[in-house]
């Protein structure tokens, strides 16, 4: 059986520190409720209707098992355990992948110090991670990357177009929460979508002002040129 891994900043703890997986507990964020009760009713809105539903962080915790311990003398030992924490605690989040999770990533920083024991045999580490809510696919929507893509809930889709005069479109978000996408025009092009509409000149555009929701979006076009749209899938 593959020993359980996590790559972190860049570094891999099997391949990098010789440590791998004891135990993992991968939790799920908390949905946070935003509702006002309606004057003078029994009724309450919901303002997930307008952004979506909100989510809190999420906690990831991994004890790490050093391997061949008994093999390390004390100095050694000691080096070991100074170049872990050294990887695992300084700067905010980074990308954080699980070798149990292929495909995702999640957005990562340890907040508080990792819980080390150790005796004549074994040397653990135990780490809590603080993820952003969702794990996020490790390409964009439209690459449909054959050894990855997962047929029960992946959807293969154009997310480039050819723009001549008016043109509909779908754009199918197959996460869990909304997104706005990043756009790449040629030519002069108006985007409407979810009742908003945006008219662009040629250039590269990451806060467009445009959300694509859970589901179905349909797309209308009216100009000349091309649009390539860039999202990513974001998942619970």
């Amino acid at each position: 059986m593959d020993e359980r891994f996590i790559n972190f900043d860049s570094k891999s703890s099997l391949d990098d520190f010789n440590c791998v997986i004891n135990e993992a507990n991968v939790g799920l964020p908390e949905k946070n409720k935003t509702r006002i009760q309606i004057p003078n009713t029994s009724l309450y809105y919901d303002y997930a209707k307008i952004f979506g539903d909100v989510y809190s962080e999420r906690i990831l915790e991994y004890t790490f098992l050093i391997c061949n311990v008994n093999a390390l003398n004390t100095v050694e030992l000691e080096h070991r355990k100074g170049m872990i924490a050294n990887w695992l605690i300084p700067g905010s989040q980074h990308l954080l992948q699980d070798s149990a999770i292929p495909g995702y990533y999640f957005k990562a920083e340890v907040q508080s110090a990792p819980e080390y024991t150790d005796n004549i045999d074994y040397a653990f580490f135990k780490v809590s991670f603080t993820c952003y809510p969702f794990r996020i696919r490790n390409f964009e929507e439209g690459e449909d990357i054959w050894d990855t893509f997962d047929f029960d809930n992946d959807v293969a889709q154009n997310t480039s177009f050819n723009i001549s005069g008016s043109k509909k479109i779908l754009l199918i978000n197959t996460g869990v929460t909304v997104l706005s996408p990043g756009i790449n025009v040629t030519g002069s092009v108006t985007i409407a979508m979810n009742d908003e509409a945006k008219s662009f000149a040629a250039g590269s555009y990451t806060d467009t002002g445009l959300v694509l929701e859970r589901g179905e979006n349909v797309v209308n076009f009216i100009g000349s040129g091309t649009v390539q749209f860039h999202f990513t899938k974001e998942v619970i």
